[in-house]
């Protein structure tokens, strides 16, 4: 095998390797968000951005940690019996999409409410610098 061929085919097992450990990075960051938001869990949900990290749903855009973390604490006020089931997760490089099923309950009304949501996400230095939520309200 010449030099240049083994240059080759080291590059490639290095980028795979990268590529897997960043697929398996951005699947575990979707199920800790998952989690955190079934366990109105402010904290652990903040813990994954980066902080200018910008979170992006209809109707509102936040830019900061401490911004998202008051949005979600906003939103847990509002609501309980919140569950998340993860349908699909798409990775390439540092990003990712996830489609997941949302559903909860108003604290007031008693109204439980279910959508299809659809998230695009960027990472950097495995934190999340990008996401933004797609569903039909």
């Amino acid at each position: 095998m010449a030099k240049e061929d083994k240059i080759t085919e080291n590059s490639t097992a290095n980028v795979s390797a990268k590529s897997k450990t960043l697929n398996q990075d951005i699947q575990q960051i979707v199920e800790r968000q998952a989690k955190a938001w079934e366990n109105a869990n402010s904290e652990a949900i903040i813990a994954d951005f980066a902080e200018d990290g910008v979170f992006i749903a209809p109707g509102i855009s936040i830019t900061g940690k401490e911004k998202i973390k008051k949005a979600a604490e906003d939103y847990f006020k509002g609501f309980k019996n919140t569950k998340v089931k993860i349908t699909r997760i798409f990775s390439q490089g540092n990003q990712g999409a996830v489609e997941w099923t949302w559903s909860d309950e108003n604290k007031e009304t008693g109204k439980k409410s279910q959508l299809e949501d659809a998230i695009i996400f960027e990472l950097k230095d495995g934190k999340i610098i990008y996401w933004r939520e797609y569903f039909d309200k």
